[in-house]
C-alpha cells in the first residue's frame, strides 16, 4: 500500500512488482488538502490486513509540501512495516525515526545542500531485505560495494552546517502566498489547510497553462516548475494534484515555488512584481 501522492521514487517501484512479480497494489487516497485518508487506510488493514507486506507513505510531499501523518499511520498500522520517504523533509521541520515509529525512513544529501548520488537508508536492526547488490556485504549485506567515502563525509558536512531557518522561510513563503492572492484574486494554494513545510507553495491560476506561465515567469528571471523539480519540462498533469481533486485542466494551470535557505524578501518581493503581467499574458495565450 502506497499513498497516491508519492514520488515517483516510490511509486514506480511498486508499479513495477505489479507488472513483473504479480503483486497488488492499493494506492491511498488522500483528501482535497493532500492527507492521506486514514479513515480509508483503517478499513482496510482491519479487512486484509494479513495481506499487506508493506505501507509507504512519504512524510512531506514534494510538490505541495504537505506533511503527513506517519504516526498516525504506524499506529494504524500495527505490525504491518511502514516505510517513509523523508527527503523532502530532513532538516527543514523536526523528524526523528524513533518518535515516527515507522520500520524504515529514506534521506537524501542533495536536499540538504549535499552531494548528488548518496542518502541514507534507516531501517530497524531486527528486519531483514534482501540484497540490493551483491558482492563485499557492504551495508549490513544489503548494498555491496565499496563505500562512497567522500559523499558520505560532504552529506555529513551538509547536515552539520546547514543554516536553513525554518520559521525565517516559511514566513517568507506566507509573504509571497499573500501578495500572489493579493494580485490573483482567483488563484489558490493547495494545501493550505494542511501541515506543510516552510517553503514550498503551489498555487493555481485559473485560466492559464502552466507550460506558458512557466516560460513566461523564466523570461522574467524568476524560477518555479510546473509539478516535481525533477520532471520540470515533462507535459503531463501532475498525479498529485490529480490526487487531490483537480482535473486535468486545473492541475495544469499550477505552480511549483519554492523558497530555500538562500531566499530573500527582495526575491520574493521582485516574484510578486512581475506576476500580474505573467498571469494577464498567460491568460490571454490561453484563450486564444
Amino acid at each position: 500500500m502506497i499513498s497516491t501522492v508519492e514520488h515517483h521514487a516510490v511509486l514506480d517501484p511498486a508499479r513495477w512488482l505489479v507488472e513483473h512479480e504479480g503483486a497488488e497494489l492499493i494506492e491511498i487516497p488522500v483528501t482535497k488538502d493532500g492527507l492521506v485518508d486514514l479513515a480509508f487506510l483503517k478499513k482496510l488493514i482491519e479487512e486484509r490486513g494479513a495481506e499487506i507486506a508493506l505501507i509507504s507513505v512519504m512524510h512531506s510531499n514534494n510538490e505541495t509540501g504537505v506533511i503527513q501523518p506517519v504516526a498516525e499511520v504506524v499506529k494504524l498500522a500495527g505490525d504491518i512495516p511502514v516505510h517513509t520517504d523523508a527527503v523532502q523533509s530532513f532538516t527543514k521541520v523536526p523528524l526523528s525515526y524513533k518518535e515516527l515509529g515507522v520500520t524504515s525512513l529514506a534521506l537524501s544529501a542533495h536536499k540538504v545542500g549535499g552531494p548528488l548520488g548518496i542518502g541514507i537508508l534507516v531501517l530497524r536492526r531486527a528486519f531483514e531485505i534482501p540484497a540490493l547488490l551483491h558482492g563485499g556485504g557492504q551495508e549490513r549485506e544489503i548494498r555491496s560495494g565499496t563505500l562512497n567515502a567522500p559523499s558520505i563525509v560532504a552529506f555529513a558536512a551538509a547536515v552539520e552546517n546547514s543554516f536553513y531557518d525554518a520559521a525565517r522561510v516559511a514566513a517568507l513563503r506566507d509573504r509571497f502566498e499573500a501578495g500572489v492572492l493579493g494580485s490573483v484574486p482567483d488563484a489558490y494554494i493547495n494545501g493550505v489547510n494542511a501541515p506543510r513545510l516552510p517553503g514550498i507553495s503551489n498555487v493555481t491560476f485559473p485560466g492559464t497553462q502552466s507550460d506558458s506561465l512557466l516560460l513566461l515567469m523564466d523570461s522574467e528571471k524568476v524560477s518555479c516548475s510546473t509539478g516535481a523539480a525533477c520532471s520540470a519540462g515533462v507535459h503531463r498533469p501532475s498525479h498529485v494534484l490529480l490526487a487531490m481533486g483537480h482535473t486535468d485542466v486545473t492541475a495544469q494551470s499550477s505552480l511549483r515555488f519554492s523558497c530555500g535557505a538562500t531566499t530573500t524578501e527582495s526575491d520574493i518581493d521582485f516574484a510578486l512584481s512581475v506576476l500580474p503581467t505573467v498571469i494577464n499574458r498567460g491568460r490571454a495565450a490561453a484563450s486564444l
